[in-house]
């Protein structure tokens, strides 16, 4: 008996692994993606003032499409 459960929870340990190893490899993914989009707008992935400064661009931007757009504030279907 113990030995099948040491067995299964080797398995299960093995996939839990697994599964870390594959965020992880799709974390750096997107890290390098999001680098290399900032190095063809022109900026320096180093430099924190700059990406912020692009991040509040875009925050500024979309906000000021949504006044253009004049959507209607969204509703919980959950709350009638």
């Amino acid at each position: 008996m113990s030995l099948s459960k040491m067995q299964v929870t080797l398995a299960n340990t093995q996939s839990q692994l697994k599964l870390e190893k594959v965020s992880s490899l799709a974390k750096d993914t997107k890290i390098k993606a999001l680098k290399e989009l900032v190095l063809k707008m022109g900026y320096d992935p180093s430099n924190i003032k700059v990406a912020e400064e692009i991040v509040k661009k875009k925050n500024v931007e979309i906000s000021a499409l949504r006044k253009q757009l004049k959507l209607p504030a969204s509703e919980d279907p959950m709350t009638k």
